[in-house]
């Protein structure tokens, strides 16, 4: 049976104390939620880390499960998973930097680096594949092999059936032929050209690829698959090799420790971010990251991964400086999208400040701010910013959330990253003091 495990996590020099969870209100109340949330997902076979942070800082984490069940051992910040398809940003960064260094254009036809690519293809350009609007049909893929001709010449067979440049399309190949490129114009292996320009300056110091040897002091996970074998973090999910049908789109293998890194070191630099968040002709994509927004107009920048016995997803909002780590090592989707999704709302409910429009007065906090109960049930109201912060304990399980102003002055909706309509109705007043609240057709008296 799985068992959860919750640790202070230690990490590089990077940031000093980088995974030593603060103790201040909304961060206690943070992790307790994350805590609620892991355990749940755990009971619907969920396995893995989670892991958020602000300014630097880790502020809430969680683990449940071991790296491996035979033997026991449990998941820690350095257990290693493979990220499947969140490969694909660090292609994304290497191929920027490669443009920073003049190496390559992103305006640069695919032809001018690559192989038999034919006359109908010639127009796409290494932007079109980053973005994934190249016309090729995602549907396109071809062998299993490392012949770079061979591959290419499958991979673009029939040519555009967009003008590219003009519509999204996911397409895991277009990746692979961008580590091609990258293999190219380095003179290097893919593998070598991402440690030297990704891996080594972000301090991605146990990062490495499926087909590698455990790197000393480690533990690889054993991935559990709904639909295939278990298998090894370093195991090959396509065939026996790391060839061009994974490169690019997959087959990098990191911990909790090395992801934040990777995350913090891409932050710094803002030519990176303002080019890799250059939206695509549908909006939703940038240059190997989804772009959505959490909460108008704030952004969250995201990708997810999946392959047989591991799914991934990362998510980081740029006005926030905060970020979001799941790795798992099992596939099964249920218990990943209760961890994911909840811990995620959880992160956004805290650290994603109200509009303006929902900043309420000095006054109006104050007569707010307190403790409310019915039976075993409290209620913790608390000043965040110029906002109101609510934390609901039912008895033993938390709820974490922010108050928002509706049309009615004695009406606030209760907002806890949830989708169900809460209304929090206030009752009395006594020495400028709100005497109590109606949340769900319960009332909840003024204790202090």
């Amino acid at each position: 049976m799985a068992v959860r495990f919750c640790t202070s996590l230690l990490i590089s020099t990077l940031v000093s104390q980088f995974f030593l969870v603060q103790t201040l209100m909304g961060q206690e109340s943070l992790q307790s939620r994350f805590a609620e949330v892991i355990d749940r997902a755990g009971k619907s076979k969920f396995s893995g880390i989670v892991v958020a942070e602000k300014d630097g800082k880790v502020i809430a984490n969680q683990n449940f499960g071991y790296a491996d069940s035979e033997s026991k051992i449990p998941i820690d910040s350095k257990t290693l998973f493979e990220i499947g398809s969140v490969t694909k940003p660090i292609t994304a960064l290497a191929v920027i930097i490669l443009d920073r260094q003049g190496k390559l254009s992103l305006e640069d036809s695919i032809a001018d680096h690559l192989p038999n690519v034919p006359e109908s293809c010639r127009g796409i350009t290494i932007q079109h594949l980053l973005q994934h609007t190249s016309g090729i049909p995602g549907t396109n893929y071809g062998p299993v092999s490392k012949d770079v001709g061979q591959v290419t010449k499958a991979y673009l067979r029939g040519g555009p059936q967009q003008k590219p440049g003009t519509k999204f399309e996911y397409w895991n190949q277009g990746y692979a032929l961008l580590a091609a490129i990258i293999a190219e114009v380095t003179g290097q292996t893919y593998q070598n050209a991402i440690r030297e320009l990704v891996l080594r300056p972000a301090k991605m110091d146990a990062a490495c690829f499926t087909g590698d040897s455990a790197p000393e002091g480690f533990q690889v996970s054993i991935g559990k698959s709904t639909y295939g074998a278990d298998r090894s973090a370093l195991d090959h999910p396509y065939g026996d090799f790391y060839g061009l049908q994974y490169q690019g789109m997959g087959g990098i293998v990191a911990n909790a420790e090395d992801m934040l890194s990777f995350l913090l070191t891409l932050r710094k630099s803002k030519t990176s971010v303002e080019r890799m968040l250059q939206p695509g002709p549908d909006g939703g994509y940038g240059l190997g990251w989804r772009i959505a927004d959490a909460g108008e107009p704030h952004q969250r920048v995201s990708h997810t991964g999946s392959v047989r016995g591991f799914l991934t997803a990362v998510s980081w909002y740029p006005e926030q400086n905060a970020s979001l780590i799941v790795l798992a090592n099992t596939d099964d989707k249920r218990g990943f999208f209760l961890a994911e999704s909840g811990c995620r709302k959880a992160l956004e409910t805290m650290v994603i400040p109200l509009p303006k429009s929902q900043q309420f007065e000095k006054e109006f906090r104050e007569s707010l701010v307190g403790q409310f109960r019915l039976q075993s049930r409290v209620i913790t109201v608390s000043e965040a910013g110029e906002g109101l912060e609510m934390v609901i304990d039912w008895g033993g399980p938390k709820t974490f959330g922010k108050l928002a102003k509706t049309s009615s002055a004695k009406r606030l909706q209760y907002l806890d990253g949830s989708d169900d309509d809460v209304g929090v109705l206030l009752e009395g007043q006594e020495n400028g003091k709100v005497q109590s609240l109606k949340i769900l057709n319960s009332i909840y008296h003024r204790q202090d």
